[in-house]
């Protein structure tokens, strides 16, 4: 158990607006397929869908003080994967395997990327948190890859639209992002956190984002989960779910605006994870990293 020495010292990061991030582009994004979308499936999209509140999302979580972004979206993807797939959620997944152990991949606190992380996860499947919980978010530290069962099987991922990795992404095409979302289901994302910007996420209190987030991908740095959108308002928005808890934003939200010009590079990089839960769990040995 970690010290409450420790525990406070994690609050108080947060508190004092110092939240932790992780994005770090990977190699393997490169290789991966564009999700099928007819005409059709875009222009008939829903107007609104919040698959958070549809039970296709676990609860929010708090990465603390690791720059594990990306193994929670990515975790986050795969169990809403198998609510897609199957019907319910599976007990809840292990970040902490992906961080101590998707190497050299991706680099645990340090940071990592969304198909890195499935890249790994394709080969040795993923095990519970409560077989395999998470430390690093209080520690800090990647910790040491152990011995696990898998639990749940990762088959694959595609792009929700093609991916924007260099320059300007303000074009990206978010009524395709939409119908994606509506289509598959929730979306993991890496984005711009608006640092130093005047949409800073870290000064978010709740509301709609104000102020600039630009869509330029030489300014992402964060990775979440894309669950929803709403059109019929004055102001459309994005609904998404970030990893620093539930004291952060709209208990753990933000809604960022809709079409104007890709906010935030909410487009950038929408990565739709296929996943279901193994029948029987496998023991797999100790990874050599």
């Amino acid at each position: 158990m970690k010290s409450a020495a420790i525990v406070l010292a994690s609050l108080a990061y947060a508190e004092a607006g110092n939240y932790s991030k992780g994005f770090k582009r990977s190699e393997a994004n490169e290789i991966y397929d564009v999700a099928a979308l007819s005409d059709d499936e875009i222009a008939n999209a829903p107007t609104s869908i919040d698959w958070s509140q549809k039970g296709a999302t676990t609860s929010v979580n708090n990465q603390g003080q690791c720059g594990s972004c990306w193994a929670f979206s990515t975790t986050e993807g795969v169990e809403s994967a198998v609510f897609m797939s199957q019907g319910k959620l599976p007990a809840h997944l292990s970040v902490q395997e992906l961080v101590a152990c998707n190497k050299p991949q991706d680099g645990g606190c340090a940071g990592g990327d969304i198909p890195g992380g499935v890249t790994y996860l394709k080969k040795h499947g993923m095990a519970t948190n409560a077989n395999y919980p998470d430390t690093s978010s209080k520690s800090g530290k990647n910790g040491k890859c152990k011995k696990y069962k898998s639990s749940v099987k990762v088959t694959g991922m595609k792009y929700a639209i093609p991916p924007c990795n260099k320059g300007d992404c303000s074009k990206q095409n978010e009524e395709a992002l939409a119908a994606a979302v509506a289509k598959y289901g929730p979306v993991s994302v890496c984005i711009n956190s608006g640092d130093m910007q005047t949409g800073d996420w870290m000064k978010y209190k709740g509301g709609i984002l104000s102020g600039s987030c630009k869509g330029e991908a030489k300014l992402i740095d964060h990775c979440v989960q894309l669950v929803g959108y709403d059109k019929t308002g004055a102001k459309p928005y994005w609904k998404v779910r970030n990893s620093w808890g539930t004291t952060w934003g709209e208990s753990g939200f933000i809604r960022i605006p809709y079409g104007n010009k890709n906010e935030c590079c909410i487009g950038c990089e929408a990565v739709i994870i296929s996943a279901t839960e193994t029948e029987d769990t496998e023991e797999i040995e100790d990874i050599v990293v």
